[in-house]
């Protein structure tokens, strides 16, 4: 079923942000299950509970492959047919470990890469062996810490001799308006860090000390060599290029409403208490299949009298951050990550999954026109 809604384009001064485009533009409105083309299984044991959604695909000589690493465990699948090839465990400690506290991991057919204990990025091989490290650069008094991150959908990604990785800020905090070095690169052949920077909207003073409106996703596209930081607070989209910063629209046609949440003081420490009702814009990802820029958005969020009020959107923008769909989903049915394939972009599938497969539906988004 197609729906039609009116996107419309505002100068959005409060947020520090200006937008140039057409004054409209019809987007039409889907279901994203109209989008599944095909079904991925992928094996798994009694000691595997979940696959999550943090799949690499690439080719070797031998297959096509899709890997993940979950547990301390490097896990490799044969594509398309879902078969475990390989399953191999990584010390937490000693000559070989990669520490107890690991908050990423990047993954090709080179190497396996982890950012650990917020204190160095380690280089292994795909036998459990640590083949370099590099102690992570000082960061200065403004940002008080560190916290090197996959958290809140900002995987690492990799273009060329460069690993893309964000500095993630569970809590923004106040003082942090002026600080701009929230992303990390590190070159693999000169083996040296530097940053890639940008600004938070100006309207996140409004929104300090929140868990979950303080959040953003980073995606590095290599063909336009741009960074686009989606804020959980902010219907444009920051873009990064050769140091400097601008902003395009990428939001919802949908109205949204921002709560911010509470703080509780526990002792010496503080309890966030978010609104889970509000509105957040979430991940952003780029569908390599179809060359699709994908962001999620939660119009509404549940509460405890209500929790079935909740409703989620995917936006899909082409390459320039033009919108061509917005694809409603239960979160029940379909997870709200996913990973690339040649089949298509691919998002956990509950009610196929068993206890001996994790299912996945694939999804082609290039099918949005035949829809329309």
């Amino acid at each position: 079923m197609k729906k039609l809604t009116v996107l419309s384009f505002l100068a959005l001064s409060f947020l520090g942000i200006s937008c140039t485009s057409n004054s409209q533009k019809e987007v039409p409105v889907l279901d994203l299950k109209d989008l599944i083309v095909d079904t991925l299984y992928l094996e798994k044991d009694t000691l595997t509970k979940d696959l999550k959604e943090n799949f690499t695909y690439y080719e070797t000589d031998s297959g096509q492959i899709l890997a993940t690493f979950i547990n301390h465990q490097l896990l490799v699948y044969s594509f398309p047919n879902g078969k475990l090839l390989k399953k191999q465990r990584y010390d937490k400690e000693g000559p070989d470990g990669i520490g107890s506290f690991v908050t990423g991991n990047y993954i090709d057919e080179e190497a396996i890469y982890f950012l650990s204990q917020q204190k160095e990025l380690i280089e292994c091989d795909f036998d459990g062996k640590v083949l370099n490290r590099w102690d992570f650069p000082e960061i200065s008094e403004a940002r008080k810490y560190a916290n090197y991150s996959m958290a809140g959908f900002n995987r690492i990604r990799r273009s060329g001799n460069k690993l893309l990785f964000v500095d993630f800020p569970f809590v923004f905090q106040a003082g942090f308006e002026d600080y701009d070095k929230w992303g990390m690169i590190f070159n693999t052949e000169s083996m040296t860090f530097s940053h890639f920077n940008f600004l938070y909207p100006k309207i996140i003073t409004e929104y300090t000390d929140d868990d979950q409106l303080g959040l953003f996703s980073h995606l590095y596209i290599p063909a336009s060599d741009e960074h686009l930081i989606s804020f959980a607070i902010s219907d444009s989209i920051a873009v990064v290029k050769n140091g400097r910063q601008t902003w395009k629209w990428a939001g919802t046609t949908e109205s949204l409403v921002f709560k911010k949440g509470t703080t509780v003081p526990s002792g010496e420490y503080t309890v966030y208490q978010p609104d889970h009702e509000s509105s957040k814009y979430n991940g952003l990802d780029f569908d390599t299949h179809a060359e699709k820029i994908l962001r999620w958005v939660r119009v509404k969020g549940p509460t405890k009298e209500n929790m079935e009020q909740e409703r989620n959107r995917l936006l899909v923008f082409d390459e320039k951050l033009k919108p061509e769909a917005e694809l409603e989903f239960n979160r029940e049915e379909l997870g709200m990550y996913g990973f690339n394939t040649p089949k298509g972009y691919a998002l956990s599938l509950y009610s196929q999954t068993t206890d001996d497969v994790t299912a996945f539906a694939v999804i082609d988004f290039s099918k949005i026109n035949s829809l329309e």
